[in-house]
């Protein structure tokens, strides 16, 4: 089973890196996102993307999934810079490689935890980040605000889909024997990810795609890894204290210098 999530995993990566590209010249289009092909086609791809890691959370810690999702963000780096999008520069690589280097290493301080069922806990955390989230639509679109709000908010659909997908007693394909707080899972996971989508997409419609995902995988790393460890029993890996504090320090800085590099631009109406 871990053999097949890990499959699931890397499908979702591929789909998130090509999704990315997609999104940022659809959010770009005229007339907006909503009548743009590239946008659509990216939206696709995200959904094909958090359906394999949905996939891959049924055996692997959220940390782990969340971080190596991450590469998606070098994919979609890679594209646009072999397409002339966005030319990347040596500091821009440097960044990028010490954000998944960083990434990495959080993840490997992380143990699987065990099965835990949903609790009141769990459901007023996600209703509270899905209020600040709606709250974020009134401030300015900022790469770093957007990417964060992005961030939270598919960080918040990410742990629904870990308790979804964590919970043995409930198989989710057997819906109608589900109980309320799985429904309840369920809708506030799909808040998140409309709201994630939203937030990514006010965002790339202004700056560059490495400026708003790099602080959105951020976040929608740290965020459901704390989670995982304070509600989920994912435990840090003994003596791997020293490379999950590397690993944050090198994420949280490498962050700040694409945040740096962020020109803005006039949004295409």
């Amino acid at each position: 089973m871990i053999l097949l999530s890990i499959a699931a995993l890397l499908l979702g990566v591929l789909a998130y890196g090509f999704a990315g590209a997609q999104l940022h010249s659809g959010s770009r289009a005229e007339g907006g996102a909503l009548r743009s092909a590239e946008w659509w086609t990216g939206t696709f791809l995200q959904a094909v993307g958090f359906l394999a890691t949905l996939a891959a959370r049924h055996s692997l810690p959220l940390l782990i999934v969340q971080s190596t999702a991450t590469l998606g963000l070098a994919i979609t780096a890679l594209l646009q810079h072999l397409s002339g999008v966005r030319r990347m520069h040596a500091r821009d690589w440097t960044a990028l490689a010490a954000l998944l280097v960083g990434l990495g290493l959080l993840a490997s301080a992380t143990l699987p935890g065990h099965s835990v069922a949903t609790s009141a806990t769990h459901l007023w955390l996600m209703t509270g980040l899905a209020v600040l989230g709606l709250l974020g639509l009134a401030l300015p679109v900022r790469p770093l605000g957007s990417g964060l709000l992005a961030g939270m908010c598919f960080s918040f659909g990410a742990i629904g889909a870990r308790l979804l997908m964590g919970d043995p007693a409930h198989p989710l394909w057997i819906f109608w024997h589900l109980p309320l707080t799985s429904w309840i899972t369920g809708i506030l996971t799909g808040v998140g990810i409309v709201l994630g989508q939203i937030h990514m997409t006010r965002g790339l419609a202004r700056h560059g795609a490495t400026q708003v995902l790099g602080p959105m995988y951020v976040l929608e790393t740290l965020l459901p890894g704390a989670v995982g460890l304070w509600l989920m029993n994912e435990l840090p890996r003994p003596g791997y204290a020293g490379f999950a504090l590397v690993g944050l320090a090198l994420a949280l800085l490498a962050t700040a210098q694409m945040v740096r590099s962020a020109v803005p631009e006039p949004e295409v109406t």
